[in-house]
């Protein structure tokens, strides 16, 4: 029984150190792109829902089926107008997204170098 119990601790911390050596690995690799495809992904599903691809195409094309120049001059500006909004809600997710990405990366150093500097000050 007590080979089990070793055999026990030794995996135990076998894995508990492994695991703590792989992490940062992990963070900076397989979860980082896990975290870059899926603002990718946000950002691709927010664009879509707003149509701004169709808006565009539709540009030139008279809203009610009106081809007189003023009906056309009002659509131009009316859909210039709805893509320009579109183009900075996307903006703005775009810039979100970021934001969390550089958080992100730059969450664990900065993580460890407030617990190194509470415990140096500790004994300082």
């Amino acid at each position: 029984h007590m080979q089990t119990f070793v055999l026990g601790l030794r995996y135990f911390f076998i894995d508990l150190v492994g695991g703590i050596l792989r992490w940062p690995v992990w963070w900076y690799t397989r979860g980082l792109l896990f975290v870059v495809r899926g603002g990718g992904s946000w950002i691709r599903s927010y664009s879509k829902s707003l149509a701004l691809n169709v808006w565009m195409k539709n540009l030139f094309v008279p809203m009610y089926g009106m081809y007189d120049w003023q009906s056309r001059i009002i659509s131009f500006f009316m859909r210039l107008a709805q893509i320009a909004a579109r183009a900075v809600g996307v903006l703005l997710l775009s810039i979100a997204v970021l934001v969390v990405i550089v958080i992100y990366v730059v969450a664990p150093p900065l993580t460890i170098l407030a617990l190194i500097t509470q415990f140096v000050s500790l004994y300082v």
